[in-house]
């Protein structure tokens, strides 16, 4: 009979061991998810409120994007620290999308969440004009690393050609018309 007792005893302190290091290994695991987001929030990411802002969400995305760079996030991370940063009117749709996007039980990840953003607070009309700008963008009075650099800027606007159809639509674009005749005769 102590032998049953014994081994009794030895099975409950085996079991509780077990479900004390459990409980380290989930409290390890949250304390990890606090420190990232320690380290998220002291690179001062900024709040988006989804007020009217012709690009202050693509500003929003930017810093953000530029943040999760540098750390090692999961893409559940992702949408955690980013929509944290969510405020007021922007916050509130994101609450009312989120149970919509996890009802077929699949993960949202942050290309989930940056499509359903861009699609809501990145206005059609916009998109248009910023492919417009794009278009019709010449160097004029720009240096040549400034006209370089909003060629970048804008190119992420028009996703229709690869870069060497943009490349070559530029510099097409902005020859004279007596550059280009003298282009084609050499």
């Amino acid at each position: 009979m102590a032998e049953r007792n014994d081994a009794a005893i030895a099975a409950a302190l085996q079991d509780v061991a077990q479900a004390v290091g459990q409980q380290r290994n989930v409290g390890a695991c949250a304390d990890d998810g606090v420190r990232m987001l320690e380290t998220f929030l002291r690179n001062h990411p900024p709040t988006f409120k989804g007020r009217f802002d012709l690009d202050g969400d693509q500003t929003w995305l930017k810093e953000v994007e530029r943040i999760f760079r540098v750390m090692q996030c999961s893409e559940v991370q992702k949408v955690r620290f980013g929509t944290h940063m969510l405020a007021e009117e922007v916050d509130d749709w994101w609450v009312s999308v989120l149970p919509i996007l996890e009802n077929g039980g699949g993960v949202v990840t942050w290309a989930v969440f940056r499509r359903e953003f861009l699609n809501r607070y990145f206005l059609e009309d916009v998109r248009g004009k910023k492919e417009i700008e794009f278009l019709e963008l010449k160097q004029g009075d720009m240096s040549v690393t400034e006209y370089a650099a909003k060629f970048v800027e804008l190119a992420k606007f028009y996703p229709h050609y690869t870069f060497i159809h943009i490349t070559l639509l530029r510099l097409l674009n902005s020859l004279s018309v007596s550059s280009f005749r003298m282009a084609c005769v050499l």
